[in-house]
């Protein structure tokens, strides 16, 4: 079935939206933060922006799909993210199990004075 050609010149745009929730104002700016970096590097018809909102933390990523191969990347980019905030959520819990300890203050000499 041949195309109109306004049906091929409009370009396929796929947006995908993530939040997590729950995380707190703190933690969420922490994660923001250390995603933000991604923004620079992403590619010009790929458009990934990140806020806190209630104390979730809000991204949305975006691309202008004309070509196939940017699904594949969109796909790719936010496997990356979803295990680079896996990674950082392990590490907060881990870090604040820790610090929850008895004895666990800094170099674990509190309380021995």
């Amino acid at each position: 079935m041949a195309r109109s050609g306004s049906d091929a010149s409009r370009a396929l745009k796929v947006e995908i939206l993530l939040r997590i929730e729950g995380l707190g104002e703190e933690a969420a700016r922490a994660l923001q933060a250390a995603i933000r970096p991604d923004d620079a590097t992403a590619p010009r018809w790929m458009r990934i922006s990140e806020r806190v909102e209630d104390g979730d933390l809000v991204l949305e990523l975006a691309v202008e799909a004309g070509d196939p191969r940017r699904l594949g990347s969109l796909r790719n980019t936010v496997d990356e993210i979803l295990e680079y905030l896996y990674s950082l959520l392990k590490a907060i819990e881990e870090t604040t199990k820790t610090l929850k300890q008895p004895g666990a203050g800094h170099g674990g000499t509190r309380g021995s004075r």
